[in-house]
């Protein structure tokens, strides 16, 4: 008897858990579906009455048929609290464009890189910290970027992004990443059945200091911190994710892709927002 309830367990275990199997969970950096890999801005930090400019960065990588986006912005009015990343039903809610044909990337690059860019502005002082502490005001409040991806397949992707709008400076900067490397020389070829090392150009020197201001009104200086997050379209990395100067493995595809470009994208990030990414295409 007790044998027999242990296989029930058993069983019901693999029910629960199957889905969540790590050998066959959708690997988080393969980039094969409909994907944004990130929403990027050229800075992450900015001032109440700014002129904000978002370049999505996205991949479709096995269509050939026209894709469209929905953006809107607003005040987030808690997602830190359990609200849900979305603007819908936000009373500051801005639409910046509904079901907009996208030019870029392009059947070229298999929609797969830079897309069309939209600028909006950050409301005024008084909208942005209307009820806002000096506290807030100095650490900053989030304004929310949502981006909907949809394409002719019928398949439908939803992003966003937080910017921080504070009265403080200097502001946070992107990390600044130009290039990325195969075995320590600049990438430019994929490396067809066989394993290199990827590193960046990511330095010690994109890392900034910063100040936060605690509940008394005294402020403090933290540091960043910097990673690089790896998205690939063919091929197997080690580690999603690499920290500042560590290398991660790549493993090349046996065979080069039939009808399309491979591609390998570094997102540099720091813990405040700020991101930059390098893509290549092979």
């Amino acid at each position: 008897m007790k044998n027999k309830w242990i296989k029930i367990i058993y069983f019901l275990c693999n029910i629960i858990f199957l889905s969540c199997s790590p050998n066959i969970l959708p690997k988080f950096n393969q980039i094969n579906t409909l994907r944004v890999i990130a929403l990027t801005t050229p800075t992450p930090e900015v001032s109440a009455g700014d002129t904000v400019t978002v370049t999505p960065v996205i991949s479709d990588i096995n269509s050939v048929t026209a894709l469209t986006y929905t953006a809107q912005v607003c005040i987030d009015l808690g997602i830190a609290y359990g609200l849900m990343p979305t603007c819908e039903g936000n009373p500051t809610r801005q639409v910046i464009h509904t079901n907009q044909i996208l030019t870029l990337p392009g059947i070229v690059d298999q929609w797969t890189g830079n897309a069309d860019t939209f600028t909006f502005v950050i409301p005024s002082w008084a909208a942005m910290f209307s009820g806002k502490s000096a506290q807030d005001q100095f650490n900053g409040v989030n304004y929310l970027v949502e981006y909907i991806l949809v394409n002719s397949n019928g398949q439908t992707v939803k992003s966003f992004r937080r910017i921080i709008v504070s009265n403080k400076t200097p502001k946070n900067i992107n990390p600044n990443i130009t290039d990325f490397f195969s075995n320590g020389v600049s990438m430019i070829t994929l490396p067809v059945g066989y394993k290199v090392n990827l590193t960046s150009d990511l330095s010690a020197s994109s890392i900034e200091a910063y100040q936060i201001k605690d509940l008394n009104n005294l402020i403090t200086t933290d540091n960043e911190t910097l990673s690089v997050t790896w998205m690939i379209t063919d091929g197997e990395t080690k580690y999603f994710r690499s920290g500042l100067g560590q290398a991660n493995e790549y493993t090349g595809p046996m065979a080069t892709p039939t009808g399309r470009s491979a591609y390998i994208f570094a997102l540099a990030r720091d813990n405040r927002g700020g991101v930059t990414v390098v893509r290549k295409k092979f």
